[in-house]
């Protein structure tokens, strides 16, 4: 598996050297976070992948194409043609979820070979590893709110030995 770091496209021609669309070199490794450009769509299309991504809880994010006028924001109209990016280490559920909704073409798909499949579950462990456990990421938020109430505390605190400072210059 080849990735284009400007286009964010996945390329599964291993001979590949350069993304064929803007001639920069192709990375073999890429991170497991790396957004991969999936598809593009415009009007009713939009929402029904962007309702579909959600729904399947997959994180995504969509980017208006740089060609479009603009002129859709004057009279209200949905973007024109839009690029949707998810992290590659939820590509293949992606792709399933939009194939599911018919939203892309399976015969029109490369399939993933074995190494491709290997990469992305190499990716999704490395995404699993990175997750904090439960009960450590409680224990984080329960400090963090802790060490807010203290700043807080703290500034009052401040603030009230100013004041009893600069009160009895306006008596």
């Amino acid at each position: 598996m080849k990735y284009c770091s400007k286009c964010k496209k996945i390329h599964h021609n291993k001979e590949l050297t350069q993304c064929p669309k803007c001639r920069r070199k192709l990375i073999d490794d890429p991170n497991y976070n790396s957004p991969v450009n999936i598809i593009t769509a415009n009007g009713f299309e939009l929402e029904r992948i962007k309702s579909a991504l959600t729904d399947a809880e997959i994180p995504f994010s969509v980017k208006e194409e740089r060609y479009d006028t603009g002129l859709q924001i004057l009279n209200s109209a949905p973007p024109e043609n839009c690029s949707f990016f998810v992290p590659l280490s939820r590509y293949d559920e992606a792709v399933d979820t939009l194939i599911g909704i018919g939203a892309l073409d399976e015969n029109t798909l490369q399939a993933l070979d074995k190494e491709d499949e290997a990469f992305l579950e190499k990716s999704r462990e490395n995404e699993k590893n990175d997750e904090l456990p439960e009960d450590k990421a409680r224990m984080i938020r329960i400090l963090s709110f802790i060490a807010f109430l203290a700043i807080l505390a703290g500034f009052v605190f401040l603030t009230d030995h100013l004041l009893s400072f600069i009160t009895p210059l306006f008596q």
